[in-house]
């Protein structure tokens, strides 16, 4: 077997993930410059609230000033890894094809935990809308959406829906699913969108509940990933992107245990965003669900 080093191992990465990364694609993504100095591993999104205009009452009289607000949002980041101890016997007898049998499921695992932070809070969100259990209303489902955020003043562009394999299914069979342009899209969001429909663009995820759908605008939701330094004490040390998750890899030997060990690893975390004008919450956001059978 040929020596093992950080950098050629990590730059197999792209190649080897196996579940496509969707969902970080289609949100708000903070610049992993904001997660430095003393804000540590949480930064605050800061969401503007709209104004509202007034009228002079006549020429020369006294106006009123407003001040202009915004909304925080917490952005926690989790160190996300997946390590392992590789063995002389396992190196030497067993190993056959060290990509493939330990870098896939350590690079998958670790981007896929990177988007789970993201549809952990779209998973946890409180059901707006039911799809009945046959799809039949779907149609009508995605224009209560529609009519949602547009009440909410989310913008007309870059609105999504996100949906389970089995919404997936009903979206499919809708008459005007439209096909679109997706050059230029990241590879992965390219291959997961499967239409265009009202105004949104749909994505299939299977990081999704079973039946569940999401129709939001990008700054709907917040997602933050940042790739972790290179440690002084690492051997070797290299990183690199798939589907846009930011990766290290660390590769040495551990003398106290005869064996290479390797740890791939990232920073990532997420929010949902929410608008509180007068008080009251306003989400970028509508959920649906498919009713039980």
């Amino acid at each position: 077997m040929a020596v093992l080093t950080a950098q050629g191992i990590s730059a197999l990465a792209v190649e080897l993930l196996t579940r496509m990364i969707v969902l970080p694609a289609t949100v708000s993504r903070v610049p992993s410059a904001d997660f430095a100095g003393s804000n540590g591993d949480t930064i605050t999104v800061r969401v503007p609230q709209p104004g509202t205009a007034r009228t002079q009452a006549s020429a020369g009289s006294t106006i009123t000033y407003d001040d202009v607000d915004e909304v925080p949002v917490d952005v926690v980041l989790k160190h996300l890894y997946h390590a392992k101890l590789i063995s002389d016997q396992e190196m030497t007898y067993e190993l056959y094809d060290f990509a493939r049998q330990i870098t896939r499921v350590q690079v998958a695992a670790v981007a896929e935990g990177a988007e789970d932070q993201l549809a952990t809070v779209m998973n946890g969100l409180s059901s707006d809308l039911t799809i009945d259990v046959t799809g039949s209303n779907i149609e009508a489902i995605v224009l209560q959406a529609r009519e949602q955020l547009g009440r909410a003043k989310a913008p007309m562009s870059d609105r999504f829906i996100a949906v389970s394999p089995e919404v997936a299914t009903f979206v499919l069979a809708l008459d005007n699913l439209s096909e679109v342009d997706k050059a230029g899209s990241p590879s992965a969001l390219r291959d997961a969108v499967i239409g265009r429909y009202r105004g949104f663009t749909f994505v299939e995820s299977t990081a999704l509940t079973a039946g569940r759908a999401v129709a939001y605008h990008r700054s709907g939701f917040a997602w933050a990933n940042v790739t972790p330094v290179a440690p002084r004490g690492a051997t070797s040390t290299a990183v690199t992107q798939a589907d846009g998750v930011g990766l290290r890899q660390i590769f040495q030997y551990e003398t106290s245990k005869l064996s290479d060990a390797t740890v791939v690893s990232t920073f990532a975390g997420a929010s949902a965003v929410v608008d509180s004008e007068s008080g009251a919450e306003t989400p970028r956001f509508v959920v649906m669900d498919t009713a039980e059978s």
